[in-house]
């Protein structure tokens, strides 16, 4: 069975590139256009790792990554933050919400891949 992955970013171009190149690569992808979107996915939906952006209209990326730390049926679920942001402005606050890896934006779907095996294989 294949391993699922909630991509959560805003921008449609983008999340279609990164749904399309995860779902060659064998796993079962869920994209979501915003972190309201993820959410309320997540009510019947328990992926193997959630990767989200940060800045997204409606629900950001880590106002999404609290509310699934504080539902018990969520927060063991591995989060990966994909942001253009640099990683040193929010490296404390994603730490403290155990974030599994900040995947800097722009970045090859190689790193990408890279990244979503170290994680899965923890």
């Amino acid at each position: 069975m294949p391993k699922k992955i909630m991509v959560v970013e805003d921008t449609q171009d983008l999340l279609q590139h990164v749904t399309d190149f995860l779902t060659m690569e064998g796993y079962e992808v869920e994209p979501c256009i915003n972190g309201d979107d993820a959410y309320t996915k997540l009510a019947t939906s328990r992926p193997d790792l959630i990767i989200t952006d940060l800045l997204m209209p409606k629900v950001d990326g880590f106002a999404l990554i609290e509310k699934i730390k504080q539902h018990e049926a969520l927060k063991k679920i591995p989060v990966a933050i994909f942001s253009a942001k640099p990683p040193q402005e929010n490296e404390a606050k994603a730490l403290s919400l155990n974030v599994k890896a900040f995947i800097k934006k722009p970045c090859s779907l190689d790193d990408l891949l890279v990244a979503v095996k170290d994680i899965l294989d923890q």
